[in-house]
């Protein structure tokens, strides 16, 4: 009886080291056709992803469905912006591609934060000096918050050679309420310097609530 006990402990032991060392295969999402059919046009551009990415179809599938997330109010939930750079490396344009990419969402945010003060210049509610000193502070915190930007989700990454150098381009995503608040706080840093008068005429603009109305765009090309 014994033996019998032994020699089935051996043989589920045998199983388990046996199950251990078969490797289970990923199986990523299945994506639509319109998202096939756009890694198609990448790939046959001559496309590739780097090693140990997740593949192409999959990570467009990605980036198409974080630009439609929305908020419990309808708003945007990410930004998304697209960076590309050719480097004699990878490392240099890869690099160089992310730091475009950034720019470029944080560039949407201040677009539509200018938008609100031409509507007040437009509405008589500020006059153009206002309207200059507001934009300005906007731009120099705009710039800060690029520089310094975290948490940057690269939801598209791709490489191809051209010549003997490079191209890398990206698609960045970052929460479209954290970079507004990020640019607000600059804001608030850089109007310390101003009179108590000056701050509280400028109140409205570092109100997030105020950047809600109207269309928001929450990508750029």
């Amino acid at each position: 009886m014994k033996i019998k006990y032994a020699a089935l402990g051996f043989t589920l032991l045998t199983a388990l080291v046996m199950q251990a060392k078969t490797p289970k295969k990923f199986k990523f999402p299945k994506v639509s056709h319109d998202v096939k059919k756009e890694a198609k046009r990448y790939e046959k551009e001559g496309w590739k992803t780097l090693p140990g990415n997740t593949p192409l179809k999959q990570q467009l599938d990605n980036a198409f469905r974080k630009q439609a997330e929305t908020t419990e109010e309808g708003f945007p939930q990410w930004i998304i912006a697209n960076g590309s750079s050719v480097a004699q490396t990878q490392a240099a344009a890869e690099m160089q591609a992310i730091e475009l990419a950034k720019n470029r969402l944080v560039g949407l945010l201040q677009t539509k934060m200018k938008a609100v003060i031409e509507s007040d210049v437009s509405n008589n509610q500020l006059d153009s000096k206002e309207a200059a000193s507001i934009t300005k502070t906007i731009e120099v915190s705009a710039n800060r918050v690029s520089k310094k930007l975290g948490r940057v989700s690269p939801l598209f990454k791709v490489y191809k050679p051209v010549g003997n150098n490079t191209e890398v381009q990206v698609l960045l995503g970052y929460s479209y309420e954290m970079a507004q608040k990020e640019i607000i706080e600059e804001m608030k840093f850089e109007l310390q310097a101003e009179t108590d008068d000056v701050r509280k005429r400028y109140e409205k603009f570092l109100n997030p609530e105020n950047y809600k109305e109207g269309e928001i765009k929450n990508y750029t090309e």
